[in-house]
């Protein structure tokens, strides 16, 4: 199923419709798709917050029977089998949400908030080594188009893949492979070769699609579609298709692009803050999985927005990453301020200091075991 066709689009035009604002119905369907993942989030970091109390009760039962290798076993499936642990429990509701945020980067990075091209290969040969040969009727890859009036249609190109002789002259158009395009679409057309502009004496194309290739090679054709709402200014942002990156973003038209790529790590930050355990291990303490986890969510931010400042995202992904994590932020904090699960210790008989949980439900309080003196 193509997510982004037949559920994120559509709802995207749903609420444009009432609001006539690209803008707001980014800002609409990034809460629909928080409030839609809140189930996923809250067991995801519910999960994290179980793991973060089953880690020192593990190191404890390890050290205790580290002489008994059968002890030990037994004791680690009691201590799962009560506490019903799951180590792979918080990595399911990540998988799942892959196939959302996927299909939410495609809608907010091609139309209509941006243009992205079809693409088609094209393979020239010697005159003397091939007449024209079609391969494939349309274009594998496909792109939604959005028409000004918010109407909805997948477009394809043909011929789809094609093979030549060197001189030789091709037509190529668009047509739909579902939905109705307006009579005045025009995509813009352009030939690639070795990634990049192929030059005049290679090949070129006309903007009815009409192209002709002198030299024998690979190319591929661009059919751009265009993306309506790039220019669309939403607030304090200017062109939601708009894409700056490197010194580029230390140009004052886009400073906002900037401020975007800055407020996603920040926010990334203050996310990955709230999700740190109220109590704090002593970093002398910590096993190695405990200090890669602290390390990783330390450079996590800082990378991403380092990368982010180099990839070229217009701005209403931007836009979009970082209402998310705003969001992300403020369930998060609401998650963890809720009581975690009390574990079950198993050990035979507690060190001085430590509790014997006895409870399996957050209303049942522990009972502490008093070591006699």
């Amino acid at each position: 199923m193509d997510l982004t066709y037949n559920f994120m689009l559509p709802v995207l035009m749903m609420i444009w419709a009432k609001t006539q604002s690209y803008g707001w119905a980014l800002v609409g369907l990034t809460l629909g798709v928080r409030a839609v993942l809140w189930p996923l989030v809250a067991k995801q970091t519910a999960s994290m917050q179980q793991m973060s109390l089953i880690q020192p009760m593990l190191k404890d039962i390890q050290e205790r029977y580290k002489d008994d290798p059968e002890m030990l076993k037994t004791k680690l499936m009691e201590f799962y089998s009560k506490n019903k642990v799951n180590p792979l429990g918080g990595c399911l509701p990540m998988l799942i949400q892959l196939p959302i945020f996927i299909a939410l980067f495609s809608t907010f990075s091609g139309p209509p908030f941006g243009d992205k091209p079809i693409s088609v290969n094209v393979k020239v040969v010697k005159s003397a080594q091939a007449v024209k040969e079609t391969k494939k009727e349309t274009s594998d890859a496909t792109m939604p188009y959005v028409s000004p009036e918010g109407k909805l249609a997948k477009v394809a190109v043909f011929p789809g893949e094609v093979k030549v002789s060197t001189g030789e002259e091709i037509d190529f158009g668009t047509r739909t492979i579902e939905g109705d395009l307006p009579a005045d679409f025009k995509p813009k057309w352009e030939v690639i070769k070795g990634g990049k502009q192929a030059q005049p004496e290679a090949a070129t194309i006309g903007d009815n699609g009409h192209a002709v290739f002198n030299q024998e090679g690979d190319y591929q054709v661009h059919a751009i579609v265009p993306g309506v709402a790039k220019d669309e200014n939403f607030g304090p942002f200017s062109g939601l298709g708009k894409v700056a990156v490197g010194m580029q973003l230390l140009d004052p038209k886009n400073l906002d692009v900037l401020l975007l790529v800055l407020g996603f790590g920040v926010s990334m930050w203050v996310s990955q803050k709230f999700m740190m355990p109220q109590n704090k291990v002593d970093p002398a303490k910590m096993d190695d999985q405990q200090r890669v986890q602290q390390d990783t969510m330390k450079i996590m931010p800082i990378a991403l927005t380092g990368m982010f400042v180099f990839m070229p995202l217009p701005l209403g992904v931007l836009v979009y990453m970082f209402i998310s994590n705003v969001v992300q932020s403020l369930q998060t904090w609401m998650l963890m301020k809720r009581p975690v699960k009390p574990l079950v210790n198993v050990t035979e008989g507690a060190a001085p200091g430590t509790v014997t949980v006895e409870a399996t439900s957050p209303s049942d309080k522990p009972k502490k075991k008093k070591k006699k003196k």
